[in-house]
């Protein structure tokens, strides 16, 4: 009975190991995304701070985007653009007057490189205007993040490994009644 035991233990530990294993094959490590650094993980409300990076081509032009939340159907923020220099960075003030995480998103407009990073503002909303005039209504956040994901899901590897342990044990127990015999 102990081996029956062991024999399932050990081969449920290869089988469940051997999945994660392939599924983290799939993935690109690190992954690949534009460093975004913030000045300051958290500011008062209105109060500027640098959004900046390096990654980008020389002289391309970036899209920075700023949403409080990331839902699609109820994104709240703006968008700006910037230019990279010669080495591909780029350094941009930003002011958000409303309280709350907000997230920066950066994305090359050529390159389609693309990087986030978070703040968290504090204190009561400013009558101040954040961001462009023209941007002030609300805009759907476009975020590909198709080069993340794999073909196959943790799901599929996960059923496949119970298919491979209950076969294991039913192997086992098949020795064991054999074995008595």
């Amino acid at each position: 009975m102990k081996k029956i035991v062991s024999a399932v233990a050990l081969s449920a530990a290869l089988t469940l190991s051997a999945g994660t294993a392939a599924y983290a094959a799939d993935a690109q490590y690190p992954a690949p995304e534009l460093p975004i650094v913030v000045s300051a993980g958290s500011v008062q409300a209105g109060e500027e701070f640098t959004v900046s990076g390096a990654g980008l081509e020389a002289e391309e032009t970036a899209t920075i985007t700023v949403a409080q939340n990331q839902s699609t159907r109820n994104f709240r923020g703006f968008t700006q653009t910037t230019t990279a220099n010669a080495a591909g960075e780029f350094s941009e003030e930003i002011s958000i007057d409303k309280p709350g995480r907000h997230w920066i998103s950066v994305k090359g407009d050529q390159s389609g490189e693309m990087g986030t990073a978070s703040v968290v503002v504090t204190g009561p909303p400013t009558e101040a205007h954040t961001g462009p005039k023209e941007d002030k209504e609300p805009k759907e956040l476009k975020a590909d993040r198709s080069a993340a994901t794999t073909s196959v899901s943790p799901a599929a590897w996960g059923a496949a490994g119970l298919g491979l342990l209950v076969t294991a044990g039913a192997a086992g127990a098949f020795m064991v009644k054999r074995r008595q015999s």
